[in-house]
């Protein structure tokens, strides 16, 4: 299975996580995503980043696998807003 891993930074050029995404010849169903997402996230805890706390964002659409993987989330800069 080919996985795209896009890589995240935070604004001093640190890596702070990666999407991970697979893209088949035909969207899948809930089923086969949800079986894809958890071989990504596995893969995320074993070989990304192993021995990390790690916060995993799911994509919603379920015609493409896809997870977001944070690490070190309470090390981020952080804004509050009120809407």
């Amino acid at each position: 299975m080919g996985v795209f891993v896009r890589r995240l930074f935070d604004q001093n050029g640190k890596e702070t996580g990666a999407i991970l995404s697979v893209v088949f010849g035909v969207p899948t169903n809930i089923q086969q995503k949800n079986i894809i997402e958890n071989q990504l996230i596995q893969f995320a805890f074993d070989t990304l980043y192993p021995g990390e706390g790690l916060n995993v964002y799911r994509d919603m659409y379920f015609d493409t696998p896809s997870i977001t993987v944070i690490k070190n989330i309470n090390n981020l800069p952080e804004q509050n807003i009120t809407i």
